[in-house]
């Protein structure tokens, strides 16, 4: 084999492996833009979930504060002794409840309640838990929201209760007859302490905010019930209540 010939397959040997060399660079760079693309695809989702939730929650508190502040506003109309006098006689309802449940323990109550707000006695026992509140209390946010025209949830009753607004400064807030709720509380109570069985209608209110209005009569898939509570407008305070 001559010089020449030799230095010419030197040359072709080199050229192949260049190539080789170039398209397994190809390969590797083509590989890792691929998976780098996939990984950028696999957090999008995720980066979307967390957007789109921290968006509904800011909306959820956005609205629950104007909530708070409408009824904050409304209740200002009402005469500060009516709702002293309704927080006086409703905080009186939940410490007799309270007493009932330690007296006939948490399963009875909760298992009276449950049949009353159609639910369960565990999940009624579970709320209780996971809002730290008494039976009392939650008896009493039950009994509003079934009552209320507004979207209002137990849990929002609960948190404006604990920070600091009165029952019977939500009541009023929520446009119900003082009188009406406190008659309605107590019918619940009954239910709480097994003088009435539980029917699955929360005792009526009245008042411009409750679902049955002024009147009575339009119950119907309501969930409350007119004559439970055997009330009239102002009934048990003995005060002009003024919306």
């Amino acid at each position: 084999m001559t010089r020449t010939l030799r230095n010419t397959l030197a040359m072709v040997g080199c050229g192949l492996l260049a190539a080789q060399l170039a398209l397994a660079q190809s390969t590797t760079t083509t590989g890792q833009a691929k998976g780098q693309s996939t990984a950028d695809a696999s957090t999008q989702p995720v980066q979307m979930t967390t957007t789109t939730n921290a968006e509904a929650n800011a909306t959820a508190e956005l609205d629950a504060r104007k909530m708070r502040e409408a009824i904050e506003k409304k209740a200002e109309k009402v005469p500060a002794q009516a709702k002293a006098k309704a927080e006086t006689q409703i905080g009186a309802s939940v410490d007799q409840v309270n007493k009932t449940a330690a007296l006939d323990g948490d399963v009875t109550v909760a298992t009276r309640l449950a049949g009353e707000f159609g639910t369960t006695p565990e999940a009624l026992t579970a709320e209780k838990h996971a809002l730290d509140v008494s039976w009392g209390q939650l008896m009493i946010a039950h009994t509003l929201v079934a009552n209320t025209k507004t979207t209002m949830t137990v849990d929002q009753v609960v948190a404006m209760n604990k920070d600091g607004m009165g029952w019977g400064q939500i009541a009023a807030g929520l446009g119900l007859q003082l009188g009406s709720v406190v008659s309605s509380v107590n019918a619940e109570g009954r239910v709480a302490h097994g003088l009435d069985k539980a029917d699955g209608h929360v005792a009526a209110m009245k008042g411009e905010g409750a679902k049955l209005g002024g009147g009575a009569g339009a119950n119907a898939g309501l969930g409350v019930q007119a004559g439970k509570a055997n009330v009239n407008a102002g009934a048990g305070l003995g005060l002009k209540i003024n919306h």
